[in-house]
């Protein structure tokens, strides 16, 4: 499959595309067709989506990878949902959660998109976002998935991809905290035309038919930076949070700048899943696993060397190399 040679005029080339495909990014360009590797374009449509709208097809790309990581077999013979697991009962299906129509797309970054506002207002605007994806995909599941022969009685995982704002990548995870188990007791959020959204979805069975999501806001080109093989003037700032207190800051050139596949990875479990999933098929030390019990006591995994929260990437490169 071939990504990377443009299929429609230039001007219609995402902008993440078109930094993937600049000379400056050919380590970037190694880890995607890494993680490509046995991924099948079941309607022909992928390396175009790819190229023109690029975060949900990279999203998808990332999750192949992670199930290859798992040795999650997964079965392209439907046409959907997106992951169908052969050697396991699951499926699994993607979305990203992009910026509102009239905002600011996060590949346009300005200072006051990512330093202006209050944390409370940047965390709602970003539940709110990751609301409308999570409803998107339960509707599909109810009105499409849930009667397939090979769908129904299965766990299904939605893995959801944060795009939200311009400063997605610093969010962490506690959008998604807020948004599934109102660890704040907020019961819900108000939208700027005065609607409403619930928090805490699983916190009661109305959800049931969800066994899990999935979630990162760093599955991002600066992840297939970090881990492919490109060299010179990159430094990689982090946070990571040990025993969900200890805040830890890293910043280093890219060649002693240590990340894996999975870190910064969220899998947050749904205790009134009719059909549960299996919690050891994703346990490893980079995955944060977040366990809630019918009570609302929530109980989360930490990474012996802090879980990677934050991460973004200062590039500095020759003109030649970003033509």
């Amino acid at each position: 499959m071939d990504l990377f040679t443009p299929m429609v005029e230039q001007n219609k080339l995402h902008h993440n595309f078109v930094m993937t495909v600049a000379p400056h990014a050919l380590g970037v360009r190694k880890v995607i067709s890494d993680w490509a590797n046995g991924f099948v374009d079941r309607d022909g449509k992928f390396i175009k989506e790819f190229q023109t709208t690029y975060n949900s097809s990279f999203w998808e790309l990332y999750l192949y990878a992670v199930m290859k990581h798992f040795k999650l077999d997964v079965d392209f013979s439907f046409a959907s949902p997106d992951f169908v697991i052969k050697n396991r009962n699951l499926i699994i299906e993607a979305i990203s959660a992009n910026h509102a129509h009239d905002d600011v797309p996060e590949w346009e970054k300005t200072i006051p998109g990512i330093t202006e506002g209050n944390s409370f207002d940047v965390f709602k605007h970003s539940a709110i976002r990751l609301s409308n994806a999570f409803s998107a995909k339960v509707n599909k599941y109810r009105t499409n998935y849930a009667q397939l022969n090979h769908v129904k009685d299965r766990p299904y995982i939605i893995a959801i991809s944060n795009f939200s704002r311009q400063d997605f990548n610093l969010h962490g995870d506690v959008p998604l905290q807020w948004l599934l188990y109102d660890v704040l007791e907020q019961k819900s959020l108000t939208k700027s035309n005065d609607s409403t959204v619930d928090l805490g979805l699983f916190r009661s069975n109305a959800f049931q038919d969800i066994s899990a999501v999935l979630y990162s806001s760093l599955a991002t080109f600066g992840k297939a930076r970090v881990l492919g093989d490109d060299t010179g003037d990159i430094t990689c700032h982090a946070i990571r949070i040990k025993n969900n207190y200890e805040i830890l800051k890293i910043q280093a050139n890219i060649s002693e700048y240590k990340e894996t596949l999975t870190d910064g990875l969220r899998l947050f479990v749904n205790p009134f899943a009719k059909n549960p999933i299996n919690i050891d098929d994703f346990v490893n030390g980079d995955i944060r696993i977040f366990i809630a019990d019918k009570n609302g006591d929530l109980t989360v995994s930490c990474h012996e060397d802090g879980d990677l929260c934050m991460r973004f990437i200062d590039s500095k490169f020759p003109k030649h190399m970003l033509k």
